[in-house]
């Protein structure tokens, strides 16, 4: 089965979303912007799509069974901003802070014992694909 790399035709058009979880059954979503980078996937045939720059196309969900069976991976480079992008309804501002703070000092929110339960890589243009060697 062939590989392909998918890099977007524009720059600062890409955002992963993280989805973080706690042992509260809390959750948060992150977001990191990206300036580039490359998709790697391997399928029967060259993808071929159209994005709506103002809607963006999910590429977890655009490859979901490559993701799934282990043949989508990502390399994203250049990240230029990053944050805490939702936060449950009902959780304090105090707590709030607390994730904001933590999340701007490390970018990460192991250390307060949350772990990643879902990724989503959009991207916000389109695609430039070529079959990997």
């Amino acid at each position: 089965m062939p590989g392909y790399i998918l890099t977007p035709s524009l720059t600062k058009s890409v955002a992963e979303f993280d989805t973080w979880s706690n042992s509260a059954g809390e959750e948060v979503i992150t977001v990191q912007y990206w300036r580039t980078g490359e998709i790697f996937v391997t399928c029967d045939e060259m993808p071929a799509f159209e994005v709506d720059p103002d809607n963006g196309v999910n590429l977890m969900e655009y490859f979901k069974e490559e993701y799934f069976n282990g043949k989508l991976n990502y390399s994203l480079d250049d990240c230029y901003c990053s944050q805490v992008y939702s936060y449950p309804d009902n959780m304090r501002r105090k707590r709030k802070e607390w994730i904001d703070d933590l999340w701007e000092e490390h970018n990460d929110l192991e250390e307060d014992g949350w772990d990643i339960i879902d990724t989503e890589v959009w991207v916000y243009c389109n695609m430039t694909v070529k079959e990997s060697q």
